[in-house]
């Protein structure tokens, strides 16, 4: 799961499958009916958050998990430790791969909301000119 007590999953989850469903209601409007409305800021908080959770995830482990200690990890510290180290070293390169992974993600969601601005923006200024243009063909047609 997850150890980050601020990250509620089942919210998130309920979030994206709403997300989801309005979705899937655009698009199979009708295209008469449709009117791509851009908000100018892109609800990215669960995705920060699970981002912050795989960044956090990646760590390497320098404390031993309670969940573990059981016969034979309980029993010496030393060798708690020699694991951890070993675990730290046959999973290095999977820990830099989540870590390019994370990143990656985290300025692909930094640059989706530039552009989600950008078209709002753009969506606006479309409708100031149709605004300007249908009161130029009002006045025309006097």
């Amino acid at each position: 799961m997850h150890d980050n007590p601020n990250v509620d999953v089942n919210d998130l989850m309920a979030r994206v499958h709403d997300r989801v469903r309005r979705e899937e209601r655009v698009t199979t409007a009708p295209a008469a009916e449709r009117t791509y409305v851009y908000a100018s800021e892109l609800d990215a908080a669960s995705i920060e958050a699970l981002l912050y959770t795989a960044r956090k995830m990646a760590q390497v482990r320098t404390v031993w998990p309670h969940k573990l200690s059981v016969f034979p990890f309980n029993v010496s510290r030393a060798l708690r430790r020699m694991f951890l180290k070993l675990f730290a070293f046959l999973f290095n390169d999977q820990r830099h791969v989540n870590l390019a992974l994370s990143e990656a993600v985290r300025e692909h969601v930094q640059l989706t909301k530039e552009m989600h601005g950008l078209i709002a923006s753009l969506q606006s200024e479309v409708r100031n000119l149709e605004a300007r243009l249908q009161e130029a063909e009002r006045r025309a047609g006097r």
